[in-house]
């Protein structure tokens, strides 16, 4: 196999602009615009930042993107999913708060906002060849109907996928509350903690499959009629319904077939990904606090090929430095970074499997621009 091209460049100002005009300049670098057709619906996926959160993606850089898309007659929206865990995206409504008190408003970057998977949870069923863990993937509605997308991924370092780059990005962040359920466990049904249950009665509202009933002041459940779609543990107000959070070579199968089926839902180079190497975290934007970067910033990497961006991501990343009082701190070129700070995960094996399962190339070419 040919390499996959990735595009690169670094974060240091130069006489080529600061990191806004590299992100503009690569774009047009890679022809990506030349793929959207006129009044093509296109989804540009982020992670908007949990609340509290001070190192997720600037508005400022969706606001160019969404111009870019503009300027080639393209429809953008930015997208993202809600949350399994109950911090404040949990919901449509709160995520949609969230996205404001970050600064993301249809005013601030210059397009729609629309949370994919919408007040319920809908998407579409994508039924996985020879997968790895997943026979089916519930892509949310938004990103099943979209045209074509641009996935502009944070690079970090995340607690079971490895790193938070391209695949993750479409993986969790482009399929309904269900399929990450499946991605993250085992077993695929939530977990209950009887001394935990208010009897608010909020998961007998909302379940569809009568799977709750409270009878003599006691929640009585038949999991059998369990799909695992994850809504009771989202509106559950005495936190009784927990995620039974599984083994990271698991999760990481699961995002490798989340991966798959969001992209067999798009034609053939309708979907680019962009990883913004900077603000490199120990941990993902998903954590309400946010600590220093491990390694200084990188800077801005696009391809048409999700494992090879992420491959290239992940050494650039491996051949840094620590940064000073970080977690990172004395970290050495060539140090695997994750094992350090993660040690359950198997970067290696992540990669083997995304190869196996054909998302991608792992040789690439790396094209320096300025």
């Amino acid at each position: 196999m040919d390499k996959s091209t990735v595009y690169f460049t670094k974060a240091s100002t130069t006489k080529s602009g600061s990191i806004n005009k590299k992100l503009e300049v690569i774009i047009h670098k890679s022809a990506v615009l030349k793929n959207i057709r006129e009044r093509d619906s296109v989804a540009i996926k982020l992670h908007f930042g949990e609340l509290g959160n001070t190192r997720y993606i600037r508005p400022i850089w969706l606001r160019q993107l969404a111009e870019l898309v503009k300027s080639a007659k393209g429809m953008p929206f930015l997208t993202d999913t809600s949350t399994l865990y109950k911090h404040a995206r949990h919901t449509w409504f709160d995520y949609l708060e969230t996205c404001k008190r970050n600064g993301f408003t249809t005013e601030t970057v210059g397009c729609p906002i629309i949370i994919a998977d919408g007040i319920k949870s809908n998407g579409v069923y994508i039924s996985a060849e020879n997968p790895l863990k997943l026979q089916r993937i519930k892509v949310a509605q938004a990103i099943y109907d979209a045209d074509a997308m641009i996935s502009l991924a944070h690079l970090t370092l995340h607690g079971t996928a490895g790193i938070g780059g391209s695949i993750k990005n479409i993986a969790m962040g482009c399929t309904t509350k269900e399929s990450k359920m499946a991605m993250h466990t085992s077993e695929n049904k939530p977990r209950f903690i009887e001394e935990s249950c208010i009897l608010c009665g909020m998961c007998v509202k909302v379940c569809a499959y009568d799977v709750f009933k409270i009878e003599a002041k006691r929640l009585k459940f038949d999991m059998s009629k369990c799909i695992g779609c994850g809504e009771c543990i989202t509106y559950c107000k005495g936190n009784a319904l927990k995620v039974p959070w599984g083994m990271s070579k698991t999760t990481q199968d699961g995002i490798i077939d989340g991966a798959r089926a969001v992209i067999s839902t798009f034609a053939t180079k309708k979907i680019f990904y962009i990883t913004l190497a900077v603000d490199i975290t120990g941990d993902c934007d998903c954590l309400r606090d946010s600590d220093l970067p491990i390694v200084p910033d990188i800077g801005i990497l696009a391809s048409y090929d999700p494992l090879a961006i992420d491959k290239a991501s992940w050494d650039l990343l491996s051949s840094s430095v620590g940064y000073p009082g970080s977690k990172a701190e004395g970290k050495r070129k060539g140090e695997d970074i994750v094992k350090k700070l993660h040690p359950a995960v198997d970067m290696n094996y992540f990669f083997a499997q995304s190869s196996k399962a054909g998302l991608g190339n792992l040789k690439y070419k790396l094209i320096e621009i300025e």
